[in-house]
């Protein structure tokens, strides 16, 4: 079993990535956004927390966390490291887990653990390779407003508390290339993987004669 964590800035396109290699390879995907949403939820480990911290009046009419609102109190309040500190290590204890059950379960495939903090919160320990998504700042920065809505001031918030390129660059085993257009993307993206892959086993091989 590999895992393998991927990473990206915003609009860098990690879960369209994400989606071609489904398609290609039998994958296990740990969405850590969708995680962290199911744990804020009444029951998830982060919800009384949350309250706590930003209070009572997050939660909607039918129960459900008003995570507009949170994330307009994180982000322009200055709150974003509270936010983190609440959610992303009971993130990573949910990831840790199902890691655990699938090894337990003798999973024959690939784990794909996806999120925008992976270096920041430490992934790379648990991860087999670190892959980093890239996309040019104006290409990310379009995909952000035409898919999404967002404005210009959001994307500039959110990619401001985001981690800079050389880090993502420095940290990574392997950079994957999202900047081609939609026609082209799934081929773009499934040649670099083989390449990447057929380089990997072979060195892999190689370490296990070694031993």
């Amino acid at each position: 079993m590999k895992v393998i964590g991927i990473t990206g800035g915003v609009g860098a396109g990690k879960s369209t990535v994400v989606g071609i290699l489904q398609k290609h390879y039998t994958i296990e995907y740990l969405h850590c956004d969708a995680i962290a949403h199911e744990l804020m939820e009444r029951g998830g480990s982060a919800h009384e927390e949350l309250l706590s911290l930003f209070g009572e009046d997050l939660v909607n009419a039918d129960g459900t966390l008003n995570r507009s609102k949170l994330y307009e109190r994180a982000f322009l309040g200055d709150r974003v490291e509270e936010l983190n500190a609440c959610v992303h290590p009971k993130v990573r204890i949910y990831v840790e887990d199902r890691i655990a059950s699938l090894r337990a379960e003798k999973f024959d495939g690939t784990v794909l653990i996806e999120a925008a903090l992976l270096i920041e919160a430490g992934y790379k320990e648990i991860c087999d390779e670190l892959w980093y998504v890239h996309a040019p700042v104006e290409m990310r920065r379009a995909r952000l407003k035409a898919n999404r809505g967002y404005s210009d001031e959001r994307v500039d918030s959110i990619m401001e508390e985001q981690a800079t390129e050389e880090l993502f660059f420095s940290a990574s085993d392997f950079v994957l290339y999202n900047d081609s257009s939609q026609e082209e993307c799934e081929a773009h993206i499934v040649e670099q993987v083989e390449q990447h892959l057929s380089q990997w086993f072979k060195k892999y091989r190689s370490e296990e004669v070694a031993e």
